[in-house]
């Protein structure tokens, strides 16, 4: 395994990400945002090392959660990679899925930045879903100072959607999706609200939306096209979902019939839909994410070596494509740094490359500022873009 790297980082004072602390009434807790400076010399600050360099059997039996039951593993001789990872809302750890099927959390060193060598992330938590891991969030107003904040939603197959405590590992309640069949369905795609309020599901010409206080099945079904054969609204799979952060009540729900739909919030209709275009194909949709300031949506997809980002003010039209190595049916994530300055994406062969969105080039393109930094393709690249930019550091 090669090094993984992080970006030597500036702080900048900020008060923009400032927090009440909830125990005993204690000063506001200020936090500052990380200016990456990807010119200088990139250091591995802090990694996992070794830990998970084994099969799902062995990191199975290491969490010591079948030794006493005689049931078959599918995956058992695979390698126990990463699948994906995503920040806490506050910084304070990373939440992951693996080849097992397991959900950890680990935390992040306060002295990260501090200490020359590199230290291991430490796993304080670990789930099991009991089948494959299709999509999972955190629950957005997360904060480590008020506990009943801590927790996350996952979906995995034939299961209902589990509400996760982010401290004891205990399920706190589940929504159950159930189809035409009398079956449990795991929705592709997970998401709460902005205001974390309600729980967005999307799987096969459906969006559930759940009470996030109302567990069960109870729920509201939005049907994105009137029938299986109608022409009309948004067909297929929905794969992924997304809000505008610009709190409009606009979000995205991408699909694998290769199209991205736009909906309102306030009465969950279908306001336009995106895509492409005779000579192009834009794919089936595996990610679909927001610009900060809310005016643009950045798309990707299967088996294409494009992000794509479209103006969804005014056209509708694709403004332009970011390259990458993006050939196979695996979901490879982007994400955006907190000012929404740089895209970070990882890529088939291994590479991380992150491109700056405020200084164009003179074709009024994003210019690419990193592409060098490499990773072993077992190390699963599709989580490297979350882990490196989006830190909020307490000060």
């Amino acid at each position: 395994m090669e090094e993984v790297s992080e970006i030597s980082v500036i702080e900048v004072d900020s008060t923009e990400f400032t927090k009440e602390t909830i125990n005993n009434n204690e000063n506001t807790e200020y936090f500052s945002i990380l200016q990456y400076d990807f010119t200088q010399e990139i250091n591995s600050v802090c990694s996992t090392k070794k830990q998970f360099s084994s099969t799902v059997l062995d990191s199975l039996k290491q969490l010591k959660l079948f030794e006493k039951l005689d049931i078959y593993i599918p995956n058992a001789s695979e390698e126990n990679f990463f699948k994906n990872a995503k920040w806490s809302p506050d910084g304070s750890c990373i939440l992951t899925s693996t080849n097992d099927n397991v959900l950890r959390i680990f935390d992040l060193p306060r002295n990260a930045l501090e200490i020359a060598d590199e230290i291991e992330l430490s796993q304080v938590l670990a789930c099991h879903t009991g089948e494959t891991v299709y999509d999972f969030c955190w629950y957005p107003m997360m904060s480590i100072q008020d506990p009943d904040t801590c927790c996350f939603l996952s979906s995995s197959r034939e299961h209902p959607i589990h509400l996760w405590d982010a401290y004891s590992g205990k399920v706190r309640c589940s929504y159950t999706i159930i189809d035409h069949r009398d079956e449990i369905v795991g929705p592709n795609a997970l998401t709460f609200n902005l205001d974390g309020s309600r729980i967005y599901c999307g799987y096969k010409n459906m969006i559930k939306i759940f009470d996030l206080d109302r567990p069960g099945r109870d729920g509201q079904d939005i049907k994105t096209t009137p029938s299986r054969k109608s022409k009309e609204g948004q067909k297929g799979i929905i794969s992924c979902l997304a809000f505008n952060p610009d709190r409009s009540g606009l979000y995205a729900a991408g699909s694998y019939s290769q199209t991205i739909g736009l909906y309102d919030e306030s009465n969950n209709e279908l306001c336009s839909i995106l895509q492409g275009t005779e000579n192009e194909s834009i794919g089936d949709i595996i990610q679909v994410q927001f610009s900060r300031d809310g005016k643009y949506l950045f798309s990707s997809s299967r088996k294409d070596n494009y992000i794509r980002c479209w103006d969804i003010r005014n056209t509708g039209n694709i403004l332009y494509k970011l390259e990458r190595n993006g050939n196979t049916n695996q979901r490879l994530s982007f994400d955006l740094d907190n000012t929404g300055s740089f895209l970070v994406t990882g890529s088939l062969d291994g590479k991380m490359i992150v491109y700056d969105l405020v200084n164009l080039d003179s074709k009024g393109s994003p210019r690419k500022v990193l592409d060098r930094c490499r990773f072993s393709y077992v190390d699963s690249p599709y989580f490297a873009a979350y882990c490196l930019l989006f830190w909020t550091k307490k000060v």
